[in-house]
């Protein structure tokens, strides 16, 4: 039943979403750690590599990918990739909460039309789901 209820593409999108969003906080803090190292090829952006938060952050994002690839398998990419945008509203809220970035008026207003769309595909969704 674990194995099943895993293998889900709704969890899997989950999942994906929430990696994708940690691995954007871990490279904002990978890029922070390295910000004052000069070196020949700072312009390339390899000294990043440097950092361990990078390097967390490129592994969740290689594991958010393989989530992706098992979402769009068994889910219409016409539901899965609007319902994987919820990434644009996770990713500012973490950074507001984690790294104590401003969210200004504006973008909040984004991030309410960004929740307005998952709530109008969310009813196609959940019919699918039935079909499913």
């Amino acid at each position: 039943m674990l194995r099943r209820w895993f293998v889900s593409p709704w969890v899997q999108l989950a999942i994906c979403v929430l990696l994708a969003t940690a691995a954007e906080v871990f490279l904002k803090l990978g890029a922070k750690q390295i910000a004052g190292l000069t070196s020949a090829w700072s312009w390339t952006g390899l000294t990043g590599l440097r950092s361990v938060w990078v390097w967390w952050g490129i592994i969740a994002s290689v594991i958010s990918l393989f989530n992706w690839l098992a979402t769009i398998r068994k889910l219409p990419l016409t539901i899965a990739f609007p319902a994987g945008n919820v990434v644009h509203i996770l990713v500012p809220l973490s950074c507001w909460i984690f790294l104590g970035e401003a969210i200004s008026t504006l973008r909040w207003c984004g991030i309410a039309l960004v929740l307005l769309g998952l709530g109008v595909i969310a009813k196609p969704a959940a019919r699918l789901e039935e079909r499913l």
